[in-house]
């Protein structure tokens, strides 16, 4: 079930969601002060602690010490997120119209695109299946 992070693990997520490689705590660490925000080793070692426990990050051991990489990405966090809430919602299409009323144009046109690409996949898939002589 995914769930909003809080401040400072949201803090930390940008950073692991900013690099390609697993960061351990003293690298994680030197990029949030690079973002103006200084936090003990002991706090950000607590912090990744955390999240890998909540399931955000998995760790590999380098030699004494753990490297952190996400699980998922932001989008798919961010996704997560507006689908729990949906699924709270006892009227989807309310929740939708609420949502989209809301939206700036550029999220309106991203949201046309990611909806035009949606189609697109679900109609490769059927048409890939119906070649094959299954489906008709």
């Amino acid at each position: 079930m995914t769930r909003e992070l809080g401040e400072l693990e949201d803090a930390v997520m940008t950073v692991v969601w900013g690099t390609a490689a697993p960061m351990n705590v003293r690298e994680t660490m030197d990029a949030l002060r690079a973002g103006d925000r200084v936090l003990a080793y002991t706090t950000v070692a607590t912090v990744l602690v955390n999240l890998h426990a909540k399931g955000w990050l998995y760790r590999t051991l380098d030699g004494r010490a753990f490297r952190y990489a996400a699980v998922c990405t932001r989008a798919e966090y961010a996704a997560g997120l507006v689908k729990q809430a949906l699924d709270h919602s006892d009227d989807a299409t309310a929740s939708f119209v609420a949502l989209v009323s809301g939206m700036s144009q550029d999220q309106r046109n991203a949201l046309e695109t990611a909806l035009r690409i949606a189609g697109e996949s679900r109609d490769d898939a059927g048409s890939t299946r119906g070649a094959g002589g299954g489906e008709q």
